[in-house]
């Protein structure tokens, strides 16, 4: 499995990089979940975000997912933030053909160099390339310094001529029969040391490391030469020899082909092998893998197509790059889970085979005891005799040796009792029988047995009387003995085994054997039945294992697509419960933004309060003909003060509202109001006091396909009830036009500040042409305007008459001179200095200080004014322009301001089980805007910190899929969406500080006629504020 990144990889990887995340601010660095080599540098500027994983030693490349990271920043990691963070990220290069790649922060201020040779490395540079810091240490081995690297050392991998710009590659070797011969003979001396030969791909590779191993590889099997075959062999076969110069230019030219394409459409292939473990009854899963990914080529890797293998081909070589690595992480996880699944079944059949085994041998038992126990009944009378003739021996005191060796003596005589008997145990009074099994031997066997017992007692005795038979008779009979015994072994009957208790009758034995069979079925019953509680017990106890498992290797599973985010998500927004979108700034610059950007006088309303702190609501109406209903402002008005004392006191009040064409950020004067501030020209409309009741919920977001069908649902919608849309030039016209009135205003007083300017120059000039006596007169009086402290009023103190007679006394006939020298000797001379010069510019500059800041205010106002003016002017010309080719068809619906009220309806409170969701946002809103959410939680006043907050309200989410998915409901959260959900942009969305959760995880109304999309718009409903 390819695990990292080639030097061909880096070649079109980094101008990729470079051109998305050029000019951006590095945002921050993170500790990814991974392993402990893994990085995430977040990179950002307004409205644009890129985020890049960075593993030392392996890969580099730009992620569409959202990746868990560690809560805590590593040493390292920490001084990287130190130094870099918020840095503007100047130039990405990559340093020759070398796997080292340098990024160059603030015009050479610093320098973050990574390398994927070897065991690989972080560097941290300063302006002078000497390395503050380092993610490895390399220590030197031996007495080479050349790999060492030490704080304070200069690295020297590259120099700052790296950044001038020039790119040029420079690879334009044209390959022929001698250079290939001098690498044989340069190879030559030192493979004869290590007594290995190169094969040809090798020798090739070894002297061409920019090109590919596999682009070698695949020109060569093109001319049809064998990778493996020895380079020696080039020597010899010249046809060979032609193939290799062949497949050495081919792949100088291919090489050059893949760099020469535009940057971002080099196409990725992605090969994959069929899964081991995959099960072909089940349907292909996250959990059932088919394929495994295995490696990724700029090229398609045709050397490798076999069976089980599959090429994927990805437009874009770092979105293959981002594909492959980000699978191979998530698959690593279901790959041990269908292994640990596989274990599994194994401990499981093992502990049923082993319970098979012991209710196999109970059966087993059953049945041998059953049988031994008819056949004592069968061989009554035999076995009678067998206990008679022992208890008569033992009758007579004979030594139970001598008992033993009767029996032999007698078996060898024929005796059919005695060969009954196969072993005495005779300090339990027990004697083992051998009973011939009547179930396995027919009569035929048992008749075939008897008469080739009596032949043998027949032919014993025939040649125990006959002693006149001749050699060759002798030789006859011995061989027809051992056809005869051959016969004997083909016709031996199966007997049993069965100890017998000669102190007890036959009967009785049989009785002790029907019990223990009966026993052993009871035995079998209960060990059935426990063997069923134990299988189970196992099964759950490896589940449970299973659980803890999964649980301890979740966080490594959290990969999600990072969702383009809707245009109204950076600032604080709702959606009222009748589908009608309210947005407020969160600060004084998303204030304007708001009002100048997304904000039409023409139909749009301001809600808000009187108390410090509140929020300016901005309501989007996109109809001309549809009034607002009274609920919208209800509940933009209570949205408005969540950032208030009225939500910490839980105060009862007011809001009100006004209508677009009454405010402006015209001031009174004629210019533009500071960030923040808006003038409303008419009376306020208020509203009935609110209660501060507040929730948080789920919006979950829809596919393309789903979109589209609620989007043609709302379209109809509108055409039913003949609603007509604004139109947005109109309230960018007056905006426009209201701005060109502000800076006109703004350019007639810096016309009249210039005048004045001029003025006073010339006043000067004339000034400067008078004598001293002139200026001594006019600092005089210029400096009234500036009173010094000596010139004021003072207020007469008791006893300092006297003092200042003193004082002019002693130091009356002291001159400037003197006095300067006295206090340099004493030593407060340099403070006195000082003293004086932070008075002088203090008196002698205050009248002008005040007009300069005037007039710097208003260069500032001029400027704004002009860049809001070129924005409106902008956005009125690309009203009808088409999006940016490389934006997808979401992303235009995410962007898409002015059809807001279209898009929204993509956002599905609670969807069907028809609705594809793909994932979810966090709301906070007022409590009467959620009551169509499935999921669902009341927020009020209390004490509870955001995060804490947060963590409870995702914790009654997930307890409330559990409850949904017990009643078997139509719809709930089946992908775990809500466990990925980022704990970060939800307290980004709560307005408020501190919280009370309370009750209300789902919605109790189960009527489906409300699910998917928002409220119905009713027509003819109108405002009940009256204006005061």
């Amino acid at each position: 499995m390819k695990q990292r990144v080639s030097s061909l990889d880096l070649k079109i990887l980094i101008p990729e990089l470079e051109s998305k995340i050029k000019g951006h601010r590095l945002q921050n660095i993170y500790n990814l979940v991974v392993n402990n080599r893994s990085f995430l540098l977040k990179f950002s500027l307004p409205d644009s975000k890129f985020n890049v994983v960075l593993e030392s030693g392996f890969k580099v490349y730009l992620t569409d997912f959202q990746r868990p990271t560690l809560p805590e920043p590593s040493n390292f990691s920490t001084k990287l933030r130190k130094h870099l963070k918020a840095k503007r990220l100047t130039n990405v290069k990559q340093v020759g053909d070398d796997r080292v790649v340098v990024m160059e922060f603030s015009d050479g201020l610093y320098y973050l160099v990574f390398e994927f040779f070897s065991a690989g490395n972080i560097i941290l540079l300063d302006a002078d390339l000497k390395i503050m810091s380092l993610y490895r240490f390399v220590e030197a081995i031996g007495q080479v310094q050349e790999g060492q690297y030490d704080i304070g050392a200069v690295y020297n991998m590259f120099d700052k001529t790296l950044f001038d710009g020039s790119d040029i590659d420079p690879h334009n070797e044209v390959y022929d029969k001698n250079l290939i011969l001098k690498w044989i003979n340069d190879t030559k001396q030192t493979e004869r040391e290590k007594k290995k030969i190169l094969s040809v791909e090798k020798l090739c590779f070894q002297h061409s490391a920019y090109l590919s191993s596999d682009l070698i590889n695949i020109q060569m099997l093109n001319n049809d030469i064998k990778p493996s075959t020895s380079c020696l062999q080039l020597l010899e076969d010249e046809q060979l020899m032609e193939s290799t110069v062949t497949a050495m230019n081919e792949c100088q030219q291919r090489y050059k082909e893949l760099l020469a394409k535009p940057i971002g459409e080099v196409d990725g292939y992605i090969l994959s092998k069929k899964n081991p473990l995959f099960k072909e009854e089940v349907e292909a899963s996250p959990d059932n893998l088919e394929y495994v990914y295995q490696e990724f080529h700029p090229y398609e890797p045709i050397h490798k197509i076999k069976d089980g293998v599959k090429i994927e081909c990805i437009k874009g070589y770092n979105k293959t790059v981002d594909e492959f690595f980000t699978n191979i992480e998530m698959t690593k996880v279901s790959l041990g889970r269908q292994t640990q699944q596989a274990n599994i079944e194994k401990r499981l059949q093992f502990v049923k085979d082993e319970h098979q085994k012991k209710l196999q041998a109970l059966d087993e038992v059953q049945e041998l005891n059953f049988k031994k126990g008819y056949l004592i009944n069968f061989y009554n009378e035999q076995i009678e005799q067998c206990k008679e003739s022992v208890q008569k021996l033992l009758d007579q005191k004979m030594d139970w040796k001598n008992i033993e060796k009767l029996i032999k003596i007698e078996q060898t005589r024929g005796n059919e009792i005695a060969k009954m008997i196969k072993s005495l145990n005779l300090i339990k009074n027990e004697i083992t029988v051998s009973l011939v099994d009547i179930d396995e031997n027919n009569d035929d066997s048992v008749s075939n047995s008897n008469e080739a017992d009596e032949s043998d007692w027949g032919s014993s005795d025939s040649d125990s009387d006959s002693d006149d038979v001749d050699d060759n008779e002798r030789d006859d009979e011995n061989k027809n003995s051992v056809k005869s015994d051959n016969k004997k072994k083909q016709n031996v009957a199966k007997t049993v085994d069965v100890i017998i208790d000669i102190t007890q009758s036959a009967f009785a034995n049989s009785s002790r054997y029907f019990d223990a069979k009966r026993s052993a079925k009871d035995k079998q019953e209960k060990t059935a039945k426990n063997a069923a509680i134990a299988i189970k017990s196992s099964e759950q106890k490896i589940q449970n294992d299973l659980k803890k498992i999964e649980k301890e290797t979740k966080q490594n599973v959290e990969f999600k697509q990072l969702r383009l985010k809707y245009w109204f998500e950076k600032f604080f927004w709702f959606i009222s419960s009748e589908g009608y979108l309210c947005i407020a700034g969160r600060d004084d610059n998303q204030v304007d933004t708001i009002y100048y950007r997304y904000f039409d006088n023409e139909t749009d309303f301001l809600v808000s309060n009187d108390l410090d702190g509140a929020l300016k609501v901005f309501i989007k109406n996109p109809y001309k003909n549809q009034d607002v209903p009274p609920t919208t402002f209800m509940q933009a008005g209570i949205f408005s003060l969540s950032t208030t004392k009225a939500w910490e006191n839980k105060m009862v009040t007011s809001p009100w509202y006004v209508v677009g064409k009454d405010i402006s950020k015209k001031d009174y004067d004629g210019t533009i109001l500071p960030d923040g501030l808006i003038n409303v020209s008419k009376e306020r409309n208020y509203l009935p006091p609110c209660q501060m009741v507040m929730g948080a919920g789920l919006l979950f977001t829809s596919d393309l396909e789903t979109f589209a069908k609620y989007k043609e649902a709302k379209i109809n919608r509108d055409e039913e009830l003949q609603l007509v849309c604004n139109d947005k030039t109109v309230g960018n016209s007056n905006k426009i036009q209201e701005l060109n009135t502000m800076l006109k205003k703004l350019n007639e007083l810096e016309e009249k500040y210039n005048a004045e300017e001029n003025s006073e120059a010339k006043a000067n000039e004339v000034d400067n042409a008078s004598d001293s006596e002139d200026e001594n007169d006019k600092q005089e009086a210029y400096v009234p305007v500036a009173p010094t402290p000596s010139q004021q009023t003072q207020t007469k103190i008791r006893g300092k008459k006297g003092k200042m007679k003193k004082i002019k006394e002693k130091y009356g006939e002291q001159d400037d001179e003197d006095r300067k020298l006295r206090m340099a000797v004493i030593g407060t001379l340099k403070q006195v200095e000082k003293t004086e010069q932070k008075e002088q510019p203090k008196n002698g500059t205050f009248v002008m200080t005040s007009a300069m800041k005037k007039h710097k205010k208003r260069q500032l106002q001029i400027n704004q004014i002009t860049k809001l003016i070129t924005l409106l002017e902008n956005r009125n010309e690309d009203n009808d322009a088409t999006d940016d080719i490389d934006y997808v068809e979401y992303s235009k619906i995410v962007n898409d301001y002015e059809n807001s009220h279209i898009n929204i309806t993509g956002l599905l409170p609670s969807p069907n089980k028809t609705d594809n969701v793909t994932d979810c946002i966090p709301v906070f809103a007022p409590w009467g805007a959620l009551n169509k959410y499935a999921y669902k939680v009341k927020l009020q006043p209390g004490n509870l910190k955001k995060g804490k907050t947060v963590s409870d309200t995702i914790e009654l989410f997930k307890r409330h899929t559990l409850e949904l998915q017990k009643e078997e409901s139509d719809w709930y959260d089946t992908k775990n969406i809500i466990e990925l959900m980022s704990q970060q942009d939800f307290m980004m969305n709560l307005t408020a500080s501190k919280f009370k959760v309370g009750s209300g995880a789902g919605s109790n109304d189960k009527s489906k006629s409300s699910k998917g999309g928002h409220g119905k718009v009713k027509g003819g409903s109108k405002s009940k504020g009256k204006k005061k």
